[in-house]
């Protein structure tokens, strides 16, 4: 009952009108600007005849409905071929997750149509002569195996940029290691990327450097994300530019987090806990807390009369403590009681 319910319910919903009339429809069809379909040679007398009488939800259906069915999103299993590839073989061996590879529609054929002697033995070389850990080959690979797609020249004119860029090689093993989608972008892309921060934020080479080097991923993360950010932490919450700059060099991965949930945390610290922009500034890690946790914990700080926040008076509770370690740390060297004590408060939540 409940099928032919949603059937009859998907064809009412096609109905172009609730008249019992035979009716003529003609289709405004619009030239599509990506040039999916020429519509120009479509006649101007193209229509649909549509003739039905209203029916109620609850009748049997008695047309042809197969073709409505659910999207299902392509899938693919490696275990068929593990036994008989020696490319999946050996790449089993380096420690990639051909589970996470499976996940990703167009992997799979890309990777089987590889010769590892051919394809993938010389990257995985090149990779461990930059100084990429022989633990974290598999972990790479497995984020972006398309690297293998990119010619070994341009990978290590790549490298040569940063180096001229006075990157040393251990910065650069770090960057490639943290980045594994670094080496696929240009030294074209790179040098604006690293321009953009370095003019936005007023940043000097080496504050350029060690925003690289501590968060490799920010470089070549979604640069309207940046900016978005960027506006909500600046016009938003209030931050000077100084603070703004000051928060990105000392945690940058505030900047790739949702800007609703900067929002939302930075919300109840300054307003709730009563929090100045500038101390804020100076423990930026509490914008990346959840906004939940803090208002336990600040909550259940606030009921054992241990709300402390001045560094100048006794038990003194840094901003940073109250987001940081666990919840039984937290009880032990913060809030001095137990964890059990802690998880009752939160049932009266």
């Amino acid at each position: 009952m409940l099928r032919r319910y949603c059937a009859n319910s998907l064809l009412i919903l096609r109905r172009l009108s609730h008249t019992q009339t035979e009716i003529t429809v003609k289709p405004s069809i619009e030239p599509s600007q990506y040039q999916v379909i020429d519509t120009s040679d479509l006649p101007e007398d193209d229509y649909i005849d549509v003739k039905f009488e209203q029916k109620s939800v609850l009748e049997d259906c008695n047309e042809d409905i197969s073709h409505i069915a659910p999207y299902l999103q392509p899938s693919f299993n490696f275990a068929a071929y593990v036994n008989k590839s020696e490319t999946l073989q050996q790449l089993v061996k380096l420690g990639v997750d051909l589970h996470k590879l499976e996940k990703k529609v167009k992997v799979p054929p890309y990777i089987l149509k590889l010769d590892f002697e051919k394809d993938i033995k010389n990257h995985v070389i090149f990779l461990s002569d930059l100084g990429v850990a022989n633990e974290e080959l598999g972990n790479f690979i497995s984020k972006n195996p398309f690297i293998f797609q990119e010619d070994l020249d341009n990978l290590q004119v790549r490298v040569n940029y940063l180096k001229s860029k006075k990157f040393s090689d251990p910065m650069v093993t770090r960057i490639v290691s943290c980045n594994p989608f670094w080496l696929i972008f240009s030294t074209q892309r790179i040098d604006r990327r690293l321009g953009f921060f370095q003019k936005h934020f007023f940043l000097t080479g080496d504050e350029v450097r060690q925003l690289t080097v501590q968060q490799p991923r920010i470089i070549t993360y979604n640069i309207r994300h940046i900016k978005l950010n960027d506006f909500a932490i600046r016009e938003e919450m209030g931050f000077s530019a100084e603070e703004t700059k000051s928060i990105l060099l000392k945690k940058p991965y505030v900047f790739m987090k949702g800007r609703d949930h900067i929002l939302k945390t930075f919300e109840f610290i300054h307003k709730n806990m009563n929090m100045p922009l500038e101390r804020i500034a100076e423990f930026p890690e509490v914008l990346t807390c959840r906004e939940f946790k803090i208002k336990q914990r600040y909550t259940f700080l606030e009921k054992l009369g241990r709300i402390q926040f001045n560094p100048r008076k006794p038990n003194y509770v840094s901003l940073l403590s109250l987001v940081s370690g666990s919840d039984a740390e937290f009880c032990d060297k913060v809030a001095k009681s137990s964890v059990q004590a802690y998880n009752t408060f939160l049932k009266t939540l």
